[in-house]
C-alpha cells in the first residue's frame, strides 16, 4: 500500500486504501476481543489484498443464506443446513473470503485433538482463475498448524486435487461415487436393530479401528438414527449413520456392508463414496444398477495415521472421511 505524509494531500486512491485497511484492522481487533486468537496469525491471515479489498474471516450467523449458491450443481449439497448443524460446536471452524463486501469463497475445518478436515473449499463460479482457492486452503493449513496439528486430511474433487498438491498434500487413495436413482425394496433382517446408547463403546472401536482417529464427538451427535448390524453372539459387525453427512457404512464383515449399503440405497438420490480398495463393495454397488460417478482422492499432510480403507463402505463426508 502507498504511504503519504501528513503535510501533503494524499491521492484518493492512497487515502482509500488507508481507511480500508483502517476497517480491516477494526474487523480483525473485533475478531481477537472475541474469539482469543494469536494477534499475528490473525493479522497475516485475514488481509489478503488491501488494494482489492480482499480478506478472510470467520463465518458468522448472518452470512449463511446464500451459501447454497456456492456448491457446484453436481455435489447435491445443502451447504447452509450443513454449517446450521455445526456452527455452535467447537470442533467446527468456518471461513469466507470477502472481496467488496460480498461472500465469493468459503473454507471450513473439523478439528479433533491432532487430527484435522478441511472441507468445503469453494470459490464463486464468477471469480475462479484468480487464486482464491489456493489462498483459503493456505489459510486453512496455517490456521491447522497454528492449533497444533499434526494430520490434515481432506476428500478432493479433480479440479481441486492440483490446488491441494500446492500446498503440499499428496494423495494416498481413490473414493468411487455411485447414486440410487430409483427406490429399491429391502427387507429387515433379525441381525439388524436401531443402536442404543449401550452400543456406543462398540461404535467408538470400530470407527477408531477404521479410520485411526478420535471421531466420537460426531459419533455422538448422529448414532441415535443410527443402525446396527449384530452376530449370533451380538457382537456388533456394522454399523449405519444416516445422518453423519451422506450416511456413513462402516463394516468389518463384508456380508453385513452390503447388507445395510442396500438398506442406504432403498431411496433414490442417495450418494456413496467408498474408497477403491474396498473391493467388496465397490464390486456390489456396480452391480446393485447405482449409476457410477468420477472419483474423488483422499490427501494428506503431515503426519500419516493408521487406517483401514477396507472397512469403510461409505464414507461420511468430505468433512471426516
Amino acid at each position: 500500500m502507498a504511504s503519504f505524509s501528513l503535510l501533503t494531500k494524499p491521492k484518493v486512491s492512497e487515502l482509500a486504501d488507508f481507511l480500508f485497511l483502517i476497517y480491516l484492522l477494526t474487523l480483525v481487533l473485533n475478531h481477537i476481543i472475541k474469539k482469543g486468537n494469536n494477534f499475528g496469525f490473525t493479522l497475516k491471515t485475514m488481509i489478503l489484498n488491501v488494494r482489492i479489498n480482499l480478506m478472510i474471516r470467520e463465518l458468522e450467523g448472518t452470512d449463511i443464506k446464500g451459501l447454497n449458491n456456492l456448491p457446484p450443481i453436481d455435489w447435491k449439497f445443502d451447504y447452509e443446513a450443513f454449517v446450521k448443524s455445526f456452527i455452535e460446536d467447537d470442533f467446527f471452524h468456518a471461513f469466507v473470503i470477502i472481496q467488496d463486501e460480498l461472500i465469493v469463497g468459503t473454507g471450513n475445518v473439523m478439528l479433533k485433538e491432532k487430527v484435522g478436515w478441511l472441507a468445503n473449499i469453494i470459490v464463486d463460479q464468477n471469480h475462479r482463475g484468480k487464486g482464491l482457492g489456493y489462498k483459503m486452503t493456505k489459510f486453512l493449513v496455517d490456521f491447522l498448524n497454528h492449533k497444533g496439528c499434526e494430520t490434515q486430511l481432506l476428500i478432493a474433487t479433480e479440479l481441486g486435487e492440483t490446488v491441494y498438491q500446492k500446498v503440499g498434500f499428496r494423495k494416498i487413495m481413490e473414493y468411487q461415487c455411485f447414486d440410487s436413482e430409483v427406490d429399491m425394496d429391502f427387507n429387515y433382517t433379525n441381525s439388524m436393530r436401531r443402536l442404543k446408547k449401550s452400543d456406543l463403546e462398540s461404535i467408538y472401536k470400530l470407527d477408531k479401528e477404521t479410520n485411526g482417529e478420535n471421531r466420537i464427538h460426531l459419533i455422538d451427535k448422529y448414532f441415535a438414527t443410527g443402525t446396527g448390524y449384530f452376530n449370533n453372539d451380538k457382537e456388533l459387525l456394522e454399523f449405519y449413520l444416516p445422518h453423519l453427512g451422506r450416511g456413513l457404512v462402516l463394516s468389518k464383515d463384508s456380508k453385513a456392508g452390503i447388507e445395510l449399503l442396500k438398506l442406504k440405497h432403498t431411496k433414490q438420490g442417495m450418494r456413496t463414496l467408498l474408497p477403491i480398495d474396498n473391493g467388496e463393495g465397490v464390486n456390489f454397488l456396480e452391480s446393485y444398477g447405482l449409476k457410477k460417478g468420477v472419483k474423488w482422492s483422499r490427501m494428506i499432510l503431515g503426519k500419516e495415521n493408521k487406517w483401514n480403507p477396507k472397512y469403510i463402505y461409505s464414507y461420511g463426508g468430505g468433512y471426516c472421511g
